[in-house]
């Protein structure tokens, strides 16, 4: 799967906001987006992306089904409603929003995830905020290599490492949302330390340590133009051994994602 490492996020982003921010993260470089069906603005990303003057095939586009389309029939028709909002014939990436599943159970919600692939609605298939056991449960019933991703919380304030390795062991890429910890990093000194050396604010520090890391997107989320345009000039610097291993430090185990009735039990 090819996947930009650095892609913009839409959560919380009203549709006219995306209507403004995609124009310009698209001049700016980005490549990646991300939507669900749930934010209710993949109106205004197709919309954004078709006006654009970016073919539609060098834009990786992500959405993600929501819990109440998990029902088999019910999901493929939801993939096609996208599509058409978003009006292209296919995403890049497609999700399951959250790991909730009802009386029809996971394996039911998987198997149409998979049609949609075969059926040529989705390039590649995967899963969002699935702990541990769930993601080892889903990649039995699917197969190595069926499923490509999975979309979690991940900053440097949250390590996730043994959900890391449990990805990796299964060849999956982690895309990390949040990956600012919702501004947190922004007045974070040690990564404004570790960014004066390289003229770099703590934000960019943030990111870059998350992309060079294997197998590990980030979708910063902002509505803020000028942010934008900061979060993609972090492609011209790398950070020192050294520094990784003081921004792994900052792990404190702080979650910020965890809404009632739809997290699962976490593993951290």
């Amino acid at each position: 799967m090819n996947m930009p490492a650095l892609g913009i996020g839409t959560w919380q982003i009203r549709p006219e906001t995306v209507e403004a921010i995609v124009p310009v993260a698209l001049e700016a470089g980005f490549r990646h987006i991300d939507t669900a069906q749930i934010y209710r603005n993949e109106d205004a990303v197709g919309k954004a992306v078709a006006e654009s003057g970016v073919a539609r095939d060098e834009v990786f586009l992500t959405t993600k089904v929501w819990v109440d389309r998990y029902a088999p029939d019910d999901l493929l028709a939801s993939v096609h409603e996208s599509l058409e909002r978003l009006q292209t014939d296919y995403v890049d990436l497609l999700l399951l929003h959250w790991p909730v599943f009802e009386g029809h159970g996971m394996n039911p919600t998987l198997e149409a995830l998979m049609r949609a692939r075969s059926d040529g609605l989705a390039r590649h298939i995967g899963i969002s905020n699935f702990n541990i056991d769930q993601t080892e449960q889903a990649v039995a019933f699917c197969g190595n290599g069926m499923l490509s991703a999975s979309q979690v919380e991940y900053h440097v304030y949250l390590a996730q490492e043994r959900l890391r390795c449990v990805l990796a062991r299964y060849d999956l890429v982690m895309t990390a949302y949040m990956p600012l910890a919702q501004a947190n990093c922004v007045n974070d000194p040690v990564l404004w330390e570790i960014g004066s050396q390289y003229d770099k604010t703590a934000p960019q520090v943030a990111l870059r340590w998350l992309i060079e890391q294997d197998r590990v997107a980030a979708i910063p989320a902002t509505s803020n133009p000028h942010h934008a345009k900061a979060n993609i000039e972090i492609f011209d610097f790398a950070l020192s051994v050294e520094d990784r291993q003081r921004i792994a430090e900052l792990d404190r185990g702080m979650r910020l994602c965890k809404p009632e009735g739809l997290a699962p039990e976490w593993d951290d």
